[in-house]
């Protein structure tokens, strides 16, 4: 009998070679099963006695609602307790509780509702919402209800219409339903042509805007004469090269092509989040990561033994796949051929990029503008070692003594930053990063630049001692708002150093062409389609504006041609070589004689001149503020004037009042000052206590009120201490320039931000013109500036910095 039959008893050691087989283990698995079944039972019996029944339901709604209605009508009940005499509060009290059960019948309904449609088919709505929110949420919540809604509508449209016609069988169709079915595929087709279209158009033609600045009588006589103009080329011939780490992964320029090999330095401590997932797609992408940043340009210089004054620009953030450097090219070779050595510097690598989302939640670089500007201090070393160099192409070649930096974007601010850190012993956030720059910086320019991306120790950057420039254009739908004009506004002068500040705002110019490689759309698709890109001044023009301005900034601080202050001060001197648009322009030059500038306290009799006193008749708005943009503040304050002729119970002015002291350099002096235009109504004479109707920045309110379109002109009035007085119009110089409107999305409705803001115009008046209209006058002893709104009927303006300099500065 063999082992394992009928009554033999296996081995021990037999029985457990079988383990595992499933042989005799029956009773384990059936108990293991009971018990699972057992628990689950147990579960579910919990759970059936645990569960609220309609009863328990409503009695827990009733519930929320008395604990709702309780906290409510407490505080209802305290308020017109308080305001028992008031019966309006009252009523608002114990009205608003039932208009809030109404709200949430309504929230409640809209969700039945949408319960009701098919899951498929609200995922798919859901889906198409959030594409739409990521790529075009800029556009305002109507702008994304707007795009959203047609989405759905077009895709639901044709595609029910086709899958009808597809799944559907064509014969038991009926004859409606064959119509209805076509003609929801041709409506959707519509749609979608015309959203195509749309998408494809430029958008709507601008509004006409009126040029203030031509008029009035045309510039005044401290800024009349012929000026070359500073944007054709000058005699040198230019030559090019490039230096860079020489193994550029993407770039032959950078890699086999560069002329001068470079090391890389550390940045690691001033940039955050170069590490993690997103980090690690960033150093893949360039074989590098923060503490081997390459120092790389491209270069345009002068042929010449030189010296010649040196500029390095610096492009902002676009995507870091789109190389922006090449960018500033025709600013290179119009530099180079008047005697600059151009530098665009690369920094590429600290732009963003899709790949940065894989680094999700902590997508992109953290607070890297710092290291922007520092990598500009980095590349003056550079040039200052190589300047030093036997044998080098630039050895004895640069004027280190006449440098300039600049920036586009991001690149404006990394500019500023760049003046700021040029001077500090230590970096600001981490003093284990020692600092030894000390370049001359005579000159800083910014391109549209944003502005409190960095700030040490919370505060903004402020240049001191240094001459800067900035250039905006109105129709820029990346930095829509004048940011740049925050950093002119803190630029301080110290000393007896000859420096001033500048800025230009040019109408219908937008972010992207200032670079040629960013373009007429100032955002990525899809969103592009939404812009309003009709009404720019076209690419050669904003190029050609960008020549002429920042070629005279540099020959004027770089190369000492004073002359070209002047264009800096009155773009009308350009008039018959400047494409044809507005011009807005300020203008602030050191040793000058402040009057009033509105900082000195909160006073509004006092002025920034000691002892000089402030005073005011018949005006409908007299306070001092803090001035507003688009975004935030403009970082100064200023005064708000209004009035109203037909209102006023006498004449309307403003006075200035100051010591009888001779002011410096009087009699060969320039009066000056910023003055914008607000887009306020006038308040009314006859609100009690002086209450203002609150109309400020109101965008519905007086936009088709034609008074607020026309340029503001008064009369000025100085006068010395013997009582003699002269006086010219405003419009001597210009007369005011009202608010520019934007439109700069195709729909009105689309756009967030507001459609004007805040943009001075330095006024300048030369005191002999004054003295011309009265001999009398004697210009030595001048004691009073009065404003007399007598000239436009109605207006709100903002004045600030009234002050004096001497008339070549």
């Amino acid at each position: 009998m063999t082992n394992g039959g009928p009554g033999v008893e296996q081995p021990e050691d037999d029985r457990s070679s079988v383990k595992g087989s499933g042989v005799g283990h029956e009773p384990v698995a059936e108990l293991r099963t009971r018990l699972s079944r057992k628990v689950w039972r147990r579960i579910v019996h919990i759970h059936q006695c645990v569960k609220p029944g309609p009863h328990a339901w409503r009695g827990a709604g009733i519930g929320v609602l008395c604990v709702a209605a309780a906290i409510y009508f407490t505080v209802a009940i305290w308020l017109t307790v308080i305001a028992h005499d008031n019966g309006i509060v009252w009523a608002v009290g114990f009205l608003v509780f039932p208009a809030i059960l109404l709200a949430a019948g309504l929230i409640l309904l809209v969700l039945r509702l949408l319960n009701r449609l098919p899951s498929f088919f609200l995922w798919a709505v859901l889906c198409a919402s959030i594409v739409v929110g990521v790529f075009c949420g800029m556009a305002g919540p109507l702008g994304f209800l707007a795009v959203s809604g047609v989405c759905v509508l077009i895709g639901s449209l044709i595609g029910a219409s086709l899958w009808v016609f597809k799944r559907g069988n064509r014969r038991v169709l009926s004859r409606t339903q064959v119509i209805i079915s076509s003609g929801g595929c041709v409506l959707g087709l519509g749609l979608l042509g015309l959203a195509l279209w749309w998408a494809v158009d430029d958008g709507p033609a601008g509004q006409e805007t009126v040029n203030a600045a031509l008029t009035g009588e045309g510039p005044s006589s401290s800024t009349s004469g012929v000026l070359e103009d500073p944007s054709k080329p000058g005699p040198y011939r230019v030559l090019q090269l490039t230096y860079g780490s020489g193994s550029d992964r993407h770039r032959s320029e950078y890699a086999e092509g560069v002329a001068i090999r470079t090391g890389s330095v550390d940045g690691s401590r001033l940039i955050g989040r170069w590490s993690g997932r997103s980090g690690w797609a960033r150093t893949r992408y360039w074989g590098f990561d923060a503490k081997e940043l390459p120092l790389q340009a491209r270069v345009w210089y002068p042929e010449g033994d030189g010296p010649f004054p040196l500029v390095l620009i610096v492009h902002g953030n676009h995507l870091m796949e789109q190389y922006s450097d090449p960018g500033y090219g025709y600013l290179g070779e119009l530099m180079a051929s008047r005697g600059f050595i151009f530098a665009s510097v690369d920094e590429n690598f600290l732009n963003g990029s899709p790949a940065d989302l894989v680094g999700i939640p902590e997508v992109g670089l953290e607070e890297e503008n710092d290291a922007r500007g520092w990598l500009l201090l980095e590349h003056l070393r550079l040039w200052r070692k190589w300047n030093q160099t036997p044998r080098n192409v630039f050895h004895g070649r640069v004027d280190m003594d006449r440098i300039a930096v600049a920036g586009h974007s991001r690149g404006g601010e990394a500019a500023a930053v760049a003046g700021v850190f040029n001077r500090l012993p230590y970096y600001p956030n981490d003093a284990r990063v020692a600092f030894d720059f000390g370049f001359n910086i005579r000159s800083i320019f910014a391109i549209a630049p944003v502005d409190g991306q960095f700030k040490p120790a919370g505060e903004p950057t402020r240049l001191e001692n240094v001459n800067y420039f900035v250039l905006h254009g109105s129709w820029d739908s990346d930095m829509e708002s004048f940011h740049g004009a925050r950093v002119l506004e803190r630029a301080r002068f110290t000393g007896d150093g000859d420096w001033f500040k500048a800025f230009l705002y040019v109408h219908r110019a937008n972010h992207g062409q200032f670079n040629s490689v960013w373009g007429r759309s100032d955002m990525g698709q899809p969103f592009g389609a939404l812009l309003n890109t009709r009404p720019m001044i076209s690419t050669a023009d904003q190029q050609q504006i960008a020549r002429a301005f920042i070629s005279a900034y540099l020959e004027a601080t770089l190369h000492d041609r004073r002359e070209y202050r002047s264009l800096l001060r009155d773009w009308r001197l350009g008039e018959a070589w400047l494409p044809k648009t507005v011009y807005l322009q300020k203008y602030e030059a050191s040793r000058s004689e402040m009057l009033a500038t509105f900082e000195e306290d909160i006073d509004v009799t006092t002025t920034t001149t000691e002892g000089g006193r402030i005073t005011a008749e018949n005006l409908s708005d007299w306070k001092e503020k803090a001035v507003d943009l688009k975004w935030g503040g403009l970082d100064t304050r200023a005064v708000t004037l209004g009035w109203n002729r037909k209102e006023a119970p006498g004449p309307c002015s403003y006075l200035l009042q100051w010591p009888e002291k001779p002011l410096p350099f009087a009699a060969d002096s320039v009066l000056f000052f910023s003055l914008a235009a607000a887009k306020d109504d006038p308040s009314s004479y006859q609100e009690e206590d002086g209450e203002k109707d609150e109309k400020a920045n109101d965008e519905a309110s007086g936009d088709d009120d034609a008074t607020k379109k026309e340029p503001i002109d008064f009369t000025l009035e100085l006068g010395d201490r013997s009582g003699n007085t002269a006086r010219l119009p405003l419009s001597h110089f210009g007369e005011l320039q009202p608010q520019i409107e934007t439109q700069v999305l195709k729909a009105a409705f689309m756009q967030k931000s507001a459609t004007s803001e805040v943009v001075y115009q330095t006024f300048e008046f030369p005191v002999a013109a004054f003295a011309t209209v009265n001999p009398q006058l004697d210009t030595s002893a001048l004691t009073s500036l009065r404003l007399i709104f007598d000239r436009s009927e109605k207006g709100v303006v903002i004045l600030d910095g009234v002050g004096f300099r001497r008339d070549k500065d």
